[in-house]
């Protein structure tokens, strides 16, 4: 498909979605989960209580919403502990060209998991784990900084969850970035701030400051409607304008990161609705910072086939 044919194509499906934002030319979206609850193992997450979450969300849901909303691309962030889930999703979406990423889950204490990347890593989809462990990870253990250098040896990228985890999680996240600074973190949900409406604190900006100073290190503005303190989330853009531009001042343009964290959405309102509350603050930023948001910066990270 030539260029000007998927800008009107994204065009259109933008406003049959209601977003009305202005194409890009490509738009990734690097954050959603794929996962069916009527499978014989049962899901560790999300939680059997969840009535909105705890169902089947699949590809052909997912991309005819994103579709119409205009996205071209999409990474995958497993969000099952089971090593054989990473294939059971790529095999989900196998020959469909929408779905270009996995971001996949090995336990960074496994002995074996140099092994399980470099066979997950023959999918070309393959482009990262995100940190997750058997327990609480200590980023400071010889063997979990060996499989992280490992990972970034093999070019590839690591996820990184702040939830809950606040200023610690941040320095968590430095340290580490210092500690391999060859390895490409992308620290998801905009480091984990819970949105109330205020100003960040001056700890948490000295925090953001000396993290976003790590070259290596990403940030994904995604999970805006799980991380507002209020539920459902408000959608008013100026409840979450100061926290975001302060990400903007450290990060700049070249490292900050779209993701939609869908379905986790949906507690909150449509994927077209969380588009559209991101794309009002990133438009005002401008056209090219707009074009690095989408998807020149996550195919940076990611090494996603983009031109």
């Amino acid at each position: 498909m030539n260029t000007s044919k998927a800008l009107f194509l994204a065009l259109i499906g933008s406003q049959i979605a209601g977003a009305d934002i202005k194409p890009v030319k490509h738009l990734i979206d690097t954050h959603i989960h794929l996962y069916d609850t009527t499978r014989e193992q049962k899901v560790g997450w999300p939680p059997e209580k969840d009535k909105v979450l705890y169902k089947p969300h699949l590809p052909t849901e997912y991309s005819r919403l994103a579709k119409a909303a205009g996205v071209t691309g999409v990474v995958v962030v497993e969000a099952s502990d089971r090593l054989e889930d990473n294939r059971w999703v790529l095999d989900l979406v196998k020959g469909d060209p929408f779905y270009i990423g996995l971001v996949g889950n090995v336990d960074v204490y496994r002995e074996d998991f140099s092994q399980h990347v470099a066979h997950l890593k023959r999918d070309r989809r393959f482009v990262g784990v995100r940190a997750r462990g058997s327990k609480p990870i200590d980023f400071t253990h010889d063997l979990v900084l060996s499989n992280l250098n490992m990972l970034s040896q093999q070019s590839l990228t690591m996820d990184y969850l702040t939830n809950g985890g606040g200023i610690p999680g941040i320095k968590i996240a430095d340290k580490l970035a210092r500690t391999i600074p060859n390895l490409t973190i992308v620290v998801d949900h905009c480091l984990g701030y819970d949105f109330d409406g205020k100003p960040p604190s001056r700890e948490w900006m000295t925090a953001v400051e000396s993290l976003a100073s790590n070259k290596n290190v990403y940030c994904k503005i995604s999970g805006l409607y799980q991380r507002c303190a209020t539920q459902p989330a408000i959608k008013e853009p100026s409840h979450y304008r100061a926290v975001l531009d302060a990400l903007w001042t450290h990060f700049g343009s070249r490292r900050l990161i779209y993701g939609s964290n869908w379905p986790c959405t949906k507690h909150s309102g449509s994927y077209a609705s969380f588009l559209k509350l991101v794309d009002s603050w990133i438009s005002g930023k401008g056209a090219e910072a707009r074009e690095d948001y989408y998807w020149r910066n996550s195919a940076t990270a990611y090494r996603l086939p983009l031109k």
